[in-house]
């Protein structure tokens, strides 16, 4: 048994090291050299950019599993070469195969992608929504519209117990524990002792309701805004996105939301298979709740807000169920970075990396960078072959799945849908963001959960 696992994750090493360098030729292909215990993971780079960036991905993986620069004891040529044991090159194979393409699907049918993607034009309707409900606030101050709608709104006369909320809310336990407690110490909630065995109950403070209200409140009033500036295309808008969202085989939250603050992934990844049902439910990490929809039985706030983002969250798992990156990553990085790479200091402008090797791009391999200080701006960011993978299906892959979505809820519909959008989109500032952040809404302490003038 011991002898057909260290065959299998062998296999599966000398598969991984097939896609290094990723232009290559089978007689420049990387090599293992074994020695039973002690094992030596050789690498043949040339000069072009593609296996500039292969070979700085090695050498960081090198660098996190231990593994020891050397000479290659078969005597044949390499540009490089690392010394291991059996447990380093298990973990050697699993980064490189995360790095690369080989679990990713082939690329998109070439098709065509002329128009602002679906996506886009959710997005930029709801960001538009919520900049105008931020506006011209009162001096007694309003909560955000993603706590409103994904916290405050969420929360009984009657309380709720934790595991309730994460629920209601579709949050996950971790998202659910920061903004509670972030609410908790602004004063919106508390929490009592229920009945005797049912545990911890929370509330709505005085306060609390009445920075609902408020809220409440200033979201009817930006809608009703809304339906006399846009009239027909704001009504059809809300129609098509009702019609859609009641469709939805599962629930998702009212203001779309990442896994985590650390975590901008929807669902947390895919530690959890996808499910074909039915009901259909994605890859999913363990803290993410699945909740079926039952008619009208959750939707008690039917805004135009919620609607947008759960029709955003739905598109972005349809999407990120191919295989070809995440909707988010891809659209507000993953797009805009060439081969040629970056500057440091404008990857920085797009997102946060720090150059230590331990922000989120670096660890997950999206990126590589050239060696250097984290204060050195000039160091070049390039995409690796899974980021190269996700960038170049984009513009396609996002008309592919629309193209799905006509033949799932009617082309009519989606006809309409696009319409008014596009119709909308006219109307809104030039500078809004392509994709939500999906984390910032987390972060204490008075902004965002307070909006003051």
């Amino acid at each position: 048994m011991a002898e057909d696992s260290s065959r299998e994750w062998r296999e599966r090493l000398e598969e991984s090291l097939a896609y290094y360098p990723s232009s290559a030729e089978k007689r420049r292909r990387s090599r293992l050299i074994d020695h039973g215990n002690r094992l030596e993971l050789a690498f043949k780079f040339n000069r072009s950019t593609h296996d500039h960036i292969d070979a700085l991905i090695v050498d960081f993986i090198a660098n996190r599993v231990g593994a020891k620069p050397c000479k290659p004891s078969d005597g044949r040529p390499a540009t490089a070469c690392y010394r291991c044991s059996a447990e380093q090159a298990k973990d050697f194979g699993r980064f490189l195969a995360y790095a690369s393409t080989q679990h990713m699907a082939p690329p998109p049918t070439l098709v065509d992608h002329n128009q602002t993607p679906l996506s886009v034009l959710l997005t930029h309707a709801l960001i538009a929504f919520t900049h105008e409900y931020e506006s011209d606030i009162s001096r007694h101050g309003m909560p955000s519209l993603e706590v409103l709608s994904n916290v405050l709104r969420v929360v009984p006369p009657r309380g709720i117990t934790p595991k309730e909320f994460e629920k209601r809310a579709v949050l996950t336990t971790r998202t659910a524990r920061v903004v509670l407690r972030h609410c908790t110490k602004l004063g919106w909630l508390k929490t009592e002792k229920g009945v005797k065995g049912s545990g911890s109950l929370i509330y709505l403070t005085d306060d609390g309701k009445s920075k609902r209200q408020h809220g409440i409140r200033r979201l009817k009033r930006v809608e009703s805004q809304w339906s006399k500036r846009y009239e027909r295309d704001y009504q059809e808008l809300k129609t098509c996105l009702e019609t859609l969202v009641s469709r939805f085989e599962l629930e998702f939250p009212h203001y779309i939301s990442g896994y985590g603050p650390a975590d901008e992934a929807l669902t947390g990844g895919s530690y959890l298979v996808a499910e074909e049902g039915p009901p259909r439910i994605p890859g999913r990490g363990v803290e993410w709740p699945v909740v079926v929809r039952q008619g009208n039985k959750h939707r008690s706030s039917p805004t135009l807000p919620a609607f947008l983002s759960q029709s955003l969250t739905q598109f972005a798992l349809d999407y990120e169920a191919d295989d070809l990156g995440r909707l988010g990553l891809t659209t507000m990085f993953f797009q805009h970075l060439p081969d040629e790479g970056m500057d440091l200091g404008c990857a920085r402008d797009l997102q946060a990396i720090s150059g230590d090797g331990k922000s989120l791009h670096e660890r997950h391999l999206n990126i590589a960078i050239e060696p250097g200080s984290p204060s050195d701006k000039t160091r070049r960011v390039f995409p690796t072959q899974k980021t190269r993978r996700s960038r170049d299906a984009y513009a396609f892959h996002v008309s592919a799945v629309e193209s799905r979505w006509k033949q799932r809820f009617g082309a009519s519909i989606m006809k309409k849908l696009r319409h008014s959008l596009e119709a909308l989109d006219t109307a809104f500032s030039d500078d809004l963001p392509e994709y939500p952040d999906t984390t910032s809404w987390m972060v204490a302490w008075n902004r965002p959960y307070l909006l003051e003038r």
